[in-house]
This record gives C-alpha cells, sequence and structure tokens, in this order.
C-alpha cells in the first residue's frame, strides 16, 4: 500500500466520521497529517493540521482576519458558522482576554468541531446552537469584529446574503467595528453582494484570498478610513505578534467601487 501510494502521488483519505444534520451531511476525512470538515462533497469546508493545530491552513481563513488592522485587540468577537472552529480556535490562543459567540445551528458541525477539530471549551467562548436569522435580532451585545461564515455544501445561504440580514450585523457592531464576510465568488452573485455591502455600511473593502473562490467582504460605519501608512505600519506589527503575513495579505485590500 505505501509503494502504491508513493507511485500514485496522492494521500490517501479515509472517512473518520459522518452524520446528517439539517439536510446537510457532515463528514470528517483524514488525509495523513490533517484532518478536513465537509459536507458530502470534496469542498474543504475547514482543515486542520494535527501537527500544527493552531495553524490557519485554508488561505481564505487567514484573510478573514484582516479586521485586526483596524481593531488589533477585540474585545469581543461574533463567529456567525463555526465549521472546524479554526478560526474561533486561533482567536482564542491568540487574544487571551477576548470573548467569543459563537452561532451555529448544525449539531453534527458542533459535534465534530468538539470532537475532531479541538474547538476550545471554556468561559470565554459562548456557543449557541441556533438560526442566526432568527437570534440576531434577539442580542444586545456589541462586537468589535463579526466573522460572517456561514456555508452549506455549496455557498452562503441565501438569507445570510439579504440586506435586511447585513443590517441587522450592522446593528450588532460597535461605533468602530468591522464585519468580515467570506463571499463565494463562483455562485455567480459576488457583485450584487458588494452592492448589498455598499448600501449597508461607510466603508467597504475587499480582499482575494485565491484566485477563484474565496473574496473577503469587510464593512463598517467608521466616516473615514485611516491613511494607507497606518495599514502598512499596523501590518508589521501584526506580523510579529501573530506570525501571520498581514503584509501580503494587505496587498490584496481595495476599496469596493
Amino acid at each position: 500500500m505505501n509503494i502504491l501510494k508513493l507511485l500514485s502521488g496522492t494521500k490517501q483519505e479515509r472517512l473518520l466520521w459522518e452524520s446528517e444534520n439539517c439536510g446537510v451531511t457532515v463528514q470528517v476525512w483524514e488525509k495523513d497529517d490533517r484532518r478536513e470538515l465537509r459536507f458530502g462533497n470534496h469542498i474543504m469546508q475547514s482543515v486542520f493540521s494535527k501537527i500544527r493545530p493552531n495553524q490557519l491552513v485554508l488561505p481564505y481563513s487567514r484573510f478573514m482576519l484582516l479586521g485586526l488592522l483596524f481593531c488589533t485587540e477585540p474585545k469581543t468577537v461574533l463567529h456567525i458558522g463555526l465549521g472546524g472552529g479554526s478560526i474561533v480556535r486561533w482567536m482564542h490562543r491568540e487574544f487571551p482576554e477576548t470573548k467569543h459567540t459563537v452561532i451555529e445551528k448544525n449539531s453534527a458541525v458542533i459535534e465534530a468541531a468538539r470532537r475532531f477539530f479541538e474547538l476550545p471549551q471554556d468561559n470565554r467562548l459562548r456557543l449557541l446552537k441556533a438560526d442566526v436569522t432568527e437570534i440576531i435580532p434577539t442580542l444586545t451585545e456589541k462586537f468589535d469584529i463579526i466573522l460572517l461564515d456561514a456555508y452549506t455544501d455549496y455557498g452562503a445561504p441565501e438569507e445570510v446574503k439579504r440586506v435586511e440580514f447585513l443590517q441587522n450585523l450592522r446593528g450588532c457592531l460597535n461605533s468602530t467595528g468591522w464585519l468580515a464576510g467570506n463571499t463565494w465568488t463562483m455562485t455567480g452573485d459576488f457583485l450584487e453582494q458588494c452592492e448589498i455591502w455598499k448600501s449597508t455600511f461607510t466603508q467597504v473593502l475587499q480582499a482575494r484570498a485565491n484566485l477563484k473562490g474565496n473574496v473577503i467582504l469587510l464593512g463598517s460605519q467608521i466616516s473615514q478610513l485611516p491613511d494607507k501608512k497606518n495599514y502598512q505600519e499596523t501590518a508589521k506589527i501584526l506580523n510579529k505578534r501573530h506570525r501571520l503575513d498581514f503584509q501580503k495579505m494587505l496587498r490584496e485590500l481595495q476599496a469596493v467601487v
């Protein structure tokens, strides 16, 4: 088997676990030193390195952190969509004083994150099993950063892309807070999403996380963006502090026009 594996040049994978909930087949696959969360197809929803458990393997997950350029020490973070919990786990480790709220309606996703992806469990992380469109209007807390990463098997649900939902998220932000949203350009509605964001937020930025697929949108109600030199200096500080190449990601950041 090892010889065949070497000759084929491909990693062997095996299905570790599977469960169906909310009409979605949630799977955990293992390839050598990594685990992948999938929703019944070959699209990687989350990737976990068993050797480097705090590494953000997928590029989009790193780009989702660009909001740190504007809020380097967030006190409260709202995560919409859990997946394997890569971003939650990373931020929980890097920001020991930050409190996190996670909203995820799929119980199988929650179980997978806890059993196979080392999701932290302590009093700094509040996990709400709920429909995000129903619970967001009931939240009274304001957040420094909101990370919108709710996905089904083939893209984000329609309900989280609507203007009414984004307006509700805007109401959950502090006056200087930022929303980062993972958009999937393969569904063909990316330009429409940009227009919705522009109608909702005073400032809207974008950063392409890979050649095709993931573009991160960032929105805020701040009246004016800092000078770009400030971004560059902050990126250098974040590089050193968190060992992520914020300077490289900054080069992809531009205004949505």
